[in-house]
């Protein structure tokens, strides 16, 4: 994503580490247990070792196919019956907000969305995937999936946003402002942005980093998993606690809120 105002998702050492460490031993594990196996079969079955082995290695790319399109199968029934019950409308497609900020429009698609009010608040929550660092350094990742939700304000607002450091700048002495050492502000020069709160959430890790253009706030919240309500759920709440911290036309929808009974 390029442009003025752009959110960016902070890479965790912790997390980058993990990821490093599984992309190292999980291989070796694998061939580890490859070869007992073959050693095992060896003593086992004699000459028929090699077609014991592909047989035990088909069998587990099999399983691992088939349970993952059971998980996906089972997601989409979950996500289904949410849309039924809990009053969301699918939406067609629909110029999205952060469309002026991907350099290529076919990097990042989206797959669902669904609309509803939410706290007084109009929200539309969905899926999307993006490819070839559509989102740039709003997520954590080159390419993906991610639960999104788009907040709309009762008035437009200065286009603001947080931006968290991939790595976060190291720590001097005498400073104890984690918030400027993990985050960047980027934007209008907002008093909202100086709220203790605020800050306080985003070190917490409560809210992810977000964009606010004109009257639409929104965030991404990138998945490792099939997306499922909980998911989406977890997007539009996080959207609408920013906007809750921001402050951002409280004063407007208290009056719609009251006229609406």
């Amino acid at each position: 994503m390029s442009g003025a105002v752009r959110p960016r998702r902070r890479d965790s050492p912790v997390g980058t580490v993990l990821m490093l460490g599984g992309m190292i031993i999980a291989p070796l594990l694998a061939c580890g247990l490859l070869s007992v196996l073959v050693v095992a079969a060896n003593e086992v079955f004699g000459a028929a070792v090699r077609p014991v082995t592909c047989g035990i290695f088909v069998g587990c790319v099999f399983v691992h196919f088939w349970w993952r399109r059971r998980r996906e199968q089972r997601a989409a029934r979950e996500v289904a019956g949410w849309v039924a019950t809990g009053g969301w409308e699918p939406v067609s497609p629909r110029p999205w907000p952060w469309q002026g900020l991907v350099r290529w429009a076919d990097t990042v698609t989206v797959l669902r969305a669904y609309a509803k009010r939410v706290e007084g608040f109009p929200v539309v929550t969905g899926e999307l995937e993006f490819s070839d660092n559509g989102l740039g350094t709003s997520v954590d990742r080159r390419d993906g999936r991610a639960a999104f939700a788009v907040v709309t304000l009762p008035q437009p607002a200065p286009s603001m946003a947080v931006r968290a450091h991939r790595n976060a700048v190291r720590r001097g002495e005498g400073d104890d402002d984690e918030f400027r050492r993990r985050f960047r502000p980027v934007g209008a020069e907002s008093h909202r942005l100086d709220n203790p709160e605020l800050r306080a959430a985003h070190v917490r890790g409560d809210i992810p980093p977000w964009t606010l253009i004109e009257d639409e706030l929104f965030v991404f919240v990138p998945l490792d998993r099939p997306l499922r309500p909980r998911d989406l759920e977890e997007a539009a709440r996080k959207a609408i606690r920013v906007v809750r911290l921001l402050d951002v036309g409280a004063d407007e929808l208290a009056v719609e809120v009251g006229e609406d009974g």
